[in-house]
């Protein structure tokens, strides 16, 4: 049998190649590999033994040497069989070659299960030195957004604890078998263990996975981890002028573990550690001298909660009740405790602190001179400059005085938007069951709590839409925004402001930067869609309109963004609403993302009605669900592809829109930048309802992976421009301007 020569990294076989031939190495070495996985194969050993039984590849090959290998062709199963019948020898070595190589995937399994939950234990320490060290300095601790994660992480599944001991016994047993060892003994053996290494493999995946999300709990890209959390203690500890050997000490652990893993790119963290000795080294040892501005402002916010309720003037027991609450909670020291007593604190703080919230917008409504302390309160959640912390406070003053929004952009501030409400420029957001105001009434009539005639006169009444506002959707969404269920407090605390506010403020720059952004790549992402007609010259069709939707800040430094709702009431040419922290502390590009694809979803979900998960209407919705629901019997997907989809399906509830929402973020921030990482079925749906914007489909034109989706947007294309040309023809020949609805199409469709 002619030998074959593989030059060094020469691709022996891929994943989701037909499985019909293997080769036995007769000198160099190839390695197998999945992921980021490679598993070596020395002399002897036979490539393909890994998935030799599955009637296409799961593992590539690839030549990790100049290697010789000696072919043996068997074109499926039958014939594999059939050779094995007749080779004595061949079973012996396939069967030495892969009790030797799946006990060094258990060995490599093994090891990195160790790593990861040592990395885990190690995560869990540094939150607890991090409260310890805090607690040394009497500094209140902060909170990182991921803590609940971390302390609650497990694998959903595990290596039986048998495995390792079943393969090595195995392994020597096998040495005192005879070579006649019987097909059906062999072929068995081989199907079994690779069913074995496949789930191996796949826990071997969730085990890297946890290793990155870990890194990057230690050090990431949005400053929101450890580093920063050690970073931050230091300059508050070497502000009062205290030691902070101990602390520059845990610092340098953190990146040396950090290089340990090799996860991250050197020149980040040269970045971060050169950017934290700068601070450092700068920052006095005492405090700073303030101008007789600043000082004077720090005196007024000393006294901060009597003016918010002067303002706010609410009730005398409700004002007594929350004074004396917020003065037992500043002596609490640690405020996200989740013990009975603080969290009942907390409890009672949230319910008083929405009865003052609501005074304060009535009286600041149509008010031209709101203190600044209280534009604090009813923009950013602020309450007491002790537990918003001094330098925090007083950068949120000089915030305040000038903090705005941007009306013609659809972006508001908290009080900007109850000023819409009231003013009736906007219509109060749907209430948790998905009520809108009028939707609400006609309830209360069903229930018999309100007749038509009191219907009627509350329609039109802005105090009651003010209220069911405040009442309904801005409690839910605050808490919503503020991104954590456990230890929720609506004021804004110290604990929860990763950066300094002028970092995680959310400006209206910011905002339609990132908006702009996320446009260029998916152009018709707020695209709404609604049925033209003109009888007279005979035209009805569906025609596009871009309306980008309201942004709503909320008055917290949270960790989400949501789309709260994707029209107002049953208008479709309405915007949508995205909710979002006044001080975000996540990565804001991250988050416009997410609430762009649940937008489209909703949006989606909308225009089918009840068929939005019917296949037979071409939609995204029902194509998606179909593509979730039967991947497993998807002939255009390989074992590889299915494997991930049903490990993703698992992260994510099994909820389709969840796998959507993951997977249109690969599209948005990976794919849209020539990086294929989404199998070719996703792609192809989120492409179709998706598409590029026209620079983008430019760029990723030179990658062969996205030929078939540019093919297919050419086309489509091309037939609307089709239609809009027979459109035009019409209005041309009938001596009429062509209708503004159908201009803004040709202009859509040329993006």
């Amino acid at each position: 049998m002619s030998m074959q020569t593989f030059e060094q990294d020469q691709i022996i076989f891929q994943i989701g190649r037909p499985n019909d031939t293997f080769y036995v190495i007769a000198d160099g070495t190839v390695d197998a590999r999945v992921g980021s996985q490679n598993y070596p194969l020395k002399k002897g050993d036979i490539v393909g033994i890994l998935d030799i039984t599955s009637p296409e590849h799961t593992c590539a090959y690839i030549a990790s040497s100049d290697a010789t290998l000696i072919p043996y062709p068997f074109g499926d199963t039958k014939g594999l069989i059939a050779m094995m019948n007749k080779q004595e020898d061949l079973r012996k070595l396939m069967v030495n070659s892969l009790n030797r190589n799946i006990c060094g995937i258990i060995a490599a399994y093994n090891e990195d299960y160790k790593k990861c939950m040592d990395l885990h234990a190690y995560l869990c320490d540094l939150q607890k030195k991090y409260h310890e060290i805090a607690g040394s300095f009497h500094l209140t601790p902060k909170t990182l957004p991921f803590v609940d994660e971390l302390t609650e992480f497990k694998f959903d599944e595990e290596m039986p604890f048998w495995m390792g001991d079943f393969y090595a016994s195995l392994r020597k047993l096998v040495k005192d078998l005879s070579p006649s060892m019987s097909t059906g003994l062999v072929y068995g053996y081989l199907d079994r263990s690779g069913q074995d290494i496949n789930n191996i493999l796949a826990l071997e995946t969730g085990l890297k996975t946890a290793m990155e999300t870990f890194s990057s709990y230690m050090i990431n890209e949005d400053y929101i981890d450890f580093y920063d959390l050690y970073c931050d203690l230091c300059l508050r500890v070497a502000s009062n002028g205290d030691d902070t050997s101990v602390i520059m000490g845990m610092t340098d652990e953190i990146i040396d573990k950090v290089w340990g893993l090799g996860l991250c790119d050197k020149p980040f963290i040269d970045t971060r550690v050169e950017t934290f000795k700068s601070k450092i080294n700068t920052r006095s040892t005492v405090k700073a001298t303030l101008s007789s501005d600043d000082t004077a402002i720090q005196a007024s916010l000393a006294d901060s909660m009597t003016v918010i309720l002067n303002f706010a003037d609410p009730d005398p027991k409700v004002a007594s009740e929350f004074r004396k609450a917020i003065e037992e909670f500043k002596k609490v020291p640690d405020r996200s405790s989740t013990e009975k007593a603080v969290d009942t604190l907390r409890r009672s703080i949230t319910k008083l602190f929405y009865e003052v919230y609501e005074c304060a917008v009535k009286n600041a409504i149509n008010n031209d001179d709101v203190p600044v302390i209280v534009k604090m309160f009813l923009n950013f959640g602020y309450v007491d400059y002790k537990l918003c912390g001094e330098d925090n406070s007083l950068a949120l003053y000089h915030i305040a005085e000038t903090f705005h929004g941007h009306k013609e952009q659809g972006i508001y501030t908290p009080l900007e938007w109850f000023q819409a409400i009231y003013n009736g420029e906007k219509q109060p957001s749907r209430n948790e069951f998905d009520q809108d105001y009028s939707q609400y009434l006609r309830s209360l009539i069903k229930e018999g709590r309100l007749t038509r005639d009191k219907e009627a006169a509350l329609a039109d009444n802005v105090d009651e839409k003010l209220n069911f506002e405040l009442k309904n959707m801005f409690p839910t969404v605050n808490k919503i925004t503020f991104g954590r269920i456990f230890g929720y407090c609506p004021i804004l605390l110290d604990d929860n402001i990763m950066r300094t506010p002028e970092d995680i403020l959310m400006t209206p720059a910011k905002i339609i930067e990132t908006l702009n952004k996320i446009c260029s790549i998916d152009y018709s992402a707020f695209y709404h869609e609604f049925i033209f007609e003109d009888t007279k010259i005979g035209v009805k069709d569906t025609v596009m309109t871009d309306i980008r939707p309201d942004v709503i800040l909320m008055p917290n430094a949270g960790s989400r963004g949501a789309m709260w709702q994707e029209i107002e009431g049953m208008n479709r040419k309405t915007p949508g609403r995205f909710v979002i922290s006044s001080l975000y502390v996540e990565n804001v590009e991250k988050a416009f993302i997410r609430m762009t694809g649940e937008f489209r979803w909703e949006m989606c979900k909308r225009e089918q009605g009840a068929r939005w998960n019917d296949v037979s209407s071409h939609s995204l919705t029902s194509e998606y669900c179909d593509y979730a629901q039967f991947f497993a019997k998807n002939r255009d997907l390989s074992y590889d592809a299915k494997e991930k989809i049903k490990e993703n399906l698992k992260k994510c509830k099994n909820s389709f829109k969840e796998l959507f929402l993951y997977e249109y973020a690969i599209y948005m921030m990976y794919e849209s930048a020539g990086s294929s990482r989404l199998n070719k079925v996703s792609r192809g749906i989120i492409f179709t309802f998706c598409p590029m914007g026209k620079d983008i489909r430019e760029k990723i034109s030179k990658n062969a992976t996205f030929d078939e989706c540019l093919s297919r947007h050419r086309i489509s294309v091309g037939q609307v421009t089709h239609r809009l040309e027979g459109i035009i023809a019409k209005y041309r020949n009938a001596g009429k301007d062509l209708p503004e609805e159908f201009v803004t199409l040709q202009d859509l469709v040329a993006r």
